[in-house]
């Protein structure tokens, strides 16, 4: 059987000894129950904690059941291989290709057939009502509350692809990851759950935003232009232009600018630009793309070439003259 692993820059438990394994999905992962059913027990669990969203990979060798607590997090479930089963109360289901986003208020077991792979990904309750309530300008007290229908499949296909692109981006670039693309990719994730998944929000999400004017736009950029080397906050940037943020994107779409995020990117490519066409001894394309918040360098590269022409090396390699 072909051997899949995510995330082994963040072990958590790799190994046979059953006991050993209980204690440490008990402390790490708040587990309140374990059994393995059979003998050829072996787990690999491993689990990185970014600032609102956990991401967790799991193997096991045999058969396995786990039970957990009450939580403050949802919990959503997307299977590599094998078969798996949830139980909330007295509904059990199969984990497919992804499970329900399940929500934190009951208590859940889990049940691992042998071979079963899986990647988690646990968000706080708190983190997604606030970012739901930031888009929409919502000040209200009104609880954000999922309503436990089936996901957008088309919506839920694109959420499955960005979560195993963080696995595989934090594999290979672990801690080091930048922060502001780190952020990025949260705020991301994030508003996909939001669009995927039913919740009583969801009328309002889809309804038209209302109109601002062209000042908001520039109000935006001005203050990306100044803080283009920090993560881009839609909450706190709609904050600054006095409107919500699905109207903040509005206005972004209709002055033919994109997005916040991608006016973002644009000024941290020329900012890059500048760096390059201006070295010192030290100046590196590799040391000037994380600067700029570009952790994958092939990706930085493409979009760089796309943006000036050329690739950042011919840039610096003609900026630096003659060796």
């Amino acid at each position: 059987m072909t051997r899949i692993r995510y995330l082994e820059r963040y072990p958590v438990v790799h190994s046979r000894n059953r006991d050993h394994a209980r204690d440490r999905l008990y402390s790490a992962y708040g587990a309140t129950g374990f059994e393995a059913r059979d003998s050829g027990f072996a787990i690999q669990a491993n689990y990185a904690r970014l600032t609102t969203i956990g991401l967790a990979f799991c193997s096991y060798d045999s058969p396995v059941s786990l039970a957990f607590p009450e939580a403050d997090f949802v919990r959503q479930f997307f299977s590599i291989q094998g078969s798996a089963t949830f139980s909330i109360g007295n509904t059990t289901q199969p984990i497919r290709s992804w499970s329900p986003l399940l929500p934190g208020e009951s208590g859940l077991r889990l049940d691992f057939e042998a071979g079963y792979r899986q990647l988690v990904a646990r968000i706080d309750s708190l983190a997604l009502e606030r970012s739901l309530k930031a888009l929409l300008g919502d000040t209200s007290d009104r609880k954000l509350i999922f309503l436990g229908e089936t996901p957008d499949v088309r919506r839920m296909s694109f959420l499955r692809r960005d979560i195993f692109q963080l696995a595989e981006e934090l594999e290979t670039f672990g801690p080091d990851y930048s922060p502001v693309a780190m952020a990025e990719l949260e705020r991301s994730l994030v508003f996909r759950y939001l669009l995927a998944h039913r919740h009583n929000y969801t009328d309002r999400l889809q309804l038209e935003p209302p109109r601002a004017n062209r000042v908001v736009v520039d109000v935006v950029e001005a203050f990306i232009e100044a803080n283009w080397d920090k993560p881009i906050d839609a909450g706190r940037l709609a904050q600054l232009a006095n409107v919500s943020a699905r109207t903040m994107f509005r206005e972004f779409a209709l002055a033919g600018r994109g997005s916040p995020a991608q006016f973002a990117k644009r000024v941290r490519l020329q900012r890059a630009a500048e760096f390059l066409r201006q070295p010192d001894e030290l100046t590196t394309v590799t040391g000037v793309a994380l600067r700029c918040g570009f952790q994958n360098l092939g990706r930085f590269s493409s979009e760089y070439a796309q943006a000036f022409g050329e690739l950042p090396s011919r840039t610096l390699k003609r900026a630096k003259g003659p060796c």
